[in-house]
């Protein structure tokens, strides 16, 4: 009876630890969204008080046919095309990575407060495409007014893809997408220099 309450009691132990480092893990992945994205929206953040932000991850983005990343060979030409300073985007990001970016992105993911400045707002994705729904709709039909445009670029939001964090930390993917009048998405690799995010790679695939 009493070696079974020594293991037990162990048991309860490990328990604890694992929980505490579990939850340590989610603490300091919220940190590094957080860090991440106040660096993404450093320039909206100063130019605004409140900044709109999808709650729900994008994946839509996954299905573009530019780029088609869930297709290596298609990602891996790409992936050769792109230069940064002369630098090929091939010898910064391994097909490991390709992988991980691809297989994380189709994650269904949401955004807390706890991963978002705080001058940011995070929305419901229902409504933000309704706003959205409702001018394109008017536009096709060209009934749109200087409300309806005025309504949409007032509550323009912003979406991101789930961050990515590749190469122990060292890199971070994300794909960002603003979404007003006139819409515009990129992919976005940044890279940790100092303990800071640096933009290394603004890869535009719309601008409408």
């Amino acid at each position: 009876m009493e070696r079974y309450f020594v293991i037990s009691h162990r048991a309860f132990l490990m328990f604890i630890v694992f929980s505490l480092v579990g939850c340590s893990s989610i603490k300091n992945e919220d940190q590094e969204i957080k860090a991440l994205l106040s660096t993404v929206l450093a320039r909206k953040i100063s130019m605004s008080e409140t900044v709109k932000v999808s709650m729900k991850a994008d994946v839509e983005w996954l299905q573009n046919p530019l780029l088609k990343p869930c297709n290596l060979e298609s990602f891996s030409r790409l992936r050769s095309i792109i230069k940064i300073e002369g630098k090929s985007l091939k010898s910064i990001l391994n097909e490991e990575d390709l992988k991980k970016i691809c297989e994380e992105s189709e994650e269904d993911f949401i955004f807390s407060n706890k991963m978002v400045p705080q001058s940011v707002k995070l929305v419901e994705q229902n409504y933000l495409d309704s706003l959205v729904s409702v001018y394109y709709r008017s536009l096709k039909d060209q009934t749109v007014s200087s409300q309806q445009f005025e309504n949409l670029n007032t509550n323009a939001y912003i979406r991101f893809s789930k961050p990515i964090f590749l190469q122990k930390g060292k890199y971070a993917f994300i794909f960002y997408s603003n979404h007003s009048s006139e819409s515009s998405s990129s992919l976005l690799l940044y890279e940790r220099v100092n303990q800071e995010w640096e933009l290394i790679l603004s890869y535009p695939l719309l601008i409408s």
